[in-house]
């Protein structure tokens, strides 16, 4: 009778749960039930992939208002930038397995199954994303862990697909504009059309603008800094070339005007030797 009781106590309570549970809760479990990845260079279901991986869709990038590469690791576990010369020009870096002076990325970015462009070794930027990528995807995945075999080179650490939306069968498209603080503006636009029965047409364009938040009170420089302001354009072909075979054409163009990060003077030592000299507090 005590464990019957138990047992009872229980299912109410798993009662009581459910009933206080957002709908959507049950409606996103059911999404990433059908949620197709090419982590292994080929379409598959999430749950038939063996590696670990974070997989962000369209409307989650969206609702987190995921812009820059420095952004994608705010909501990705075990994923970090380094952001020296600005948000623009982050790097990656998986589960601490970073790039020192003298090494290579250690994490490759691939927009629509094509790498990014890369510095050269122990130069620790230009590796990322870039600017104006975050928008019009399919998803955004992060696989975590070596990656060499399917994904080539400086991918010891993992790698990062950026999948766009492929052009469809219908006529359709969207136009977003957002507005925020320190003067943001911006404006998106997709317009995806079949142009016969074997051609489908898909563009986007993704301007943004704001000031920056970090002023500058010298008489020398940009008036501020930690800004955004870029122009990125995307045009997608598809052309069925037989039942069994179709050509899959992107052209992507991204333009940025960004004054980047500044770090901050607060002290200077007023005695310059040839050596350093202690200040006050102790620091350099």
């Amino acid at each position: 009778m005590k464990n019957f009781k138990h047992f009872l106590l229980a299912g109410v309570a798993a009662s009581m749960l459910s009933a206080f549970l957002p709908a959507n809760a049950y409606a996103e479990e059911a999404e990433d039930e059908t949620i197709t990845v090419t982590a292994r260079r080929f379409e598959e279901r999430l749950q038939d992939v063996p590696i670990s991986i974070t997989v962000l869709s369209q409307s989650q990038i969206s609702d987190r208002n995921i812009t820059t590469a420095t952004e994608l690791a705010t909501y990705t576990p075990s994923l970090a930038t380094n952001q020296r010369f600005g948000p623009d020009k982050a790097s990656f870096s998986v589960r601490g397995f970073s790039q020192i002076d003298t090494t290579s990325p250690t994490v490759g970015v691939y927009f629509n199954d094509v790498v990014a462009l890369r510095a050269n070794a122990g130069t620790t930027s230009g590796n990322g994303a870039g600017p104006g990528a975050f928008f019009d995807l399919q998803n955004v995945q992060v696989l975590k862990g070596p990656q060499g075999t399917l994904f080539g080179r400086n991918t010891t650490g993992g790698a990062i697909l950026l999948v766009p939306t492929k052009p469809t069968d219908k006529l359709e498209g969207y136009v977003e504009g957002s507005l925020g603080n320190y003067n943001l503006i911006r404006v998106q636009g997709v317009l995806n059309v079949p142009l016969s029965d074997s051609v489908r047409v898909r563009l986007g364009v993704d301007r943004q603008k704001r000031d920056g938040y970090m002023r500058n009170k010298s008489p020398v420089g940009p008036k501020d800094f930690a800004d955004s302001n870029y122009l990125s354009l995307r045009a997608g072909i598809v052309a069925d070339l037989t039942p069994d075979l179709e050509n899959y054409l992107l052209a992507r163009y991204s333009r940025s005007n960004t004054h980047g990060m500044k770090m901050r003077l607060f002290e200077c030592n007023d005695f310059p030797t040839a050596g350093a000299r202690p200040l006050p507090n102790g620091t350099l």
